[in-house]
């Protein structure tokens, strides 16, 4: 193995969903926020979060401008500042830090792949939760979002690593099927008991 990919919230971080909350302060449900997001709450072929201008601000397409201005027209609401990052207050999986601290000390290529947009990455950034990375790969940057094959190609090419070589952690099954297919080593993570279980032939060496 020669390069390991983690996915940021659910995996390093919780306390990532800021939806409901947000909802609640606007005196509305999380389905009526992802509808008034111009997305559909019930999607089964992929998440909510990947459809209309949610998916917007992940791929770098929308403005966290145009993003309120859309949701006013379409609900009445006025809205101040950014909620997404009023709203927005991770907590770190200290499990997982610990297995990438330790991937590192190995000596491996540990990089972030993310779903992203400029808030939550700015929150991310300024409180240090990226800084055990060697680099991140944020979805607003690169303006793919996963499940797209795109977004691991583009992470393998820039780091010269084949697929193989891979190994990529994510909370979401939809994200980690599309990597598997691409053929990294995936790993859906679920505790970081499981998850230490599973990279230990890396990180006892």
């Amino acid at each position: 193995m020669k390069l390991f990919i983690f996915d940021m919230g659910g995996v390093v971080t919780g306390n990532v969903g800021c939806i409901p909350a947000m909802a609640a302060s606007f005196g509305i449900s999380a389905d009526d926020f992802f509808h008034a997001a111009g997305s559909d709450p019930h999607a089964t072929h992929t998440s909510p979060y990947n459809l209309g201008d949610v998916g917007g601000l992940m791929r770098g397409d929308l403005s966290p401008v145009v993003f309120w201005a859309n949701f006013s027209t379409r609900t009445g609401i006025t809205v101040s500042g950014d909620p997404w990052r009023t709203f927005f207050n991770p907590i770190r999986i200290e499990g997982t830090y610990q297995t990438i601290e330790a991937l590192k000390r190995a000596g491996y290529r540990v990089v972030c792949g993310t779903n992203s947009l400029d808030a939550h990455y700015a929150v991310h950034t300024e409180r240090g939760e990226y800084d055990c990375f060697h680099k991140v790969y944020a979805s607003q940057l690169m303006g793919i979002i996963k499940p797209d094959p795109a977004f691991w190609e583009h992470i393998l090419r820039v780091e010269s690593c084949p697929a193989e070589e891979a190994f990529f952690v994510d909370d979401n099954l939809e994200n980690v099927e599309a990597a598997g297919r691409l053929g990294l080593h995936t790993l859906l993570f679920t505790t970081t008991e499981k998850l230490k279980e599973a990279l230990c032939p890396w990180t006892t060496g």
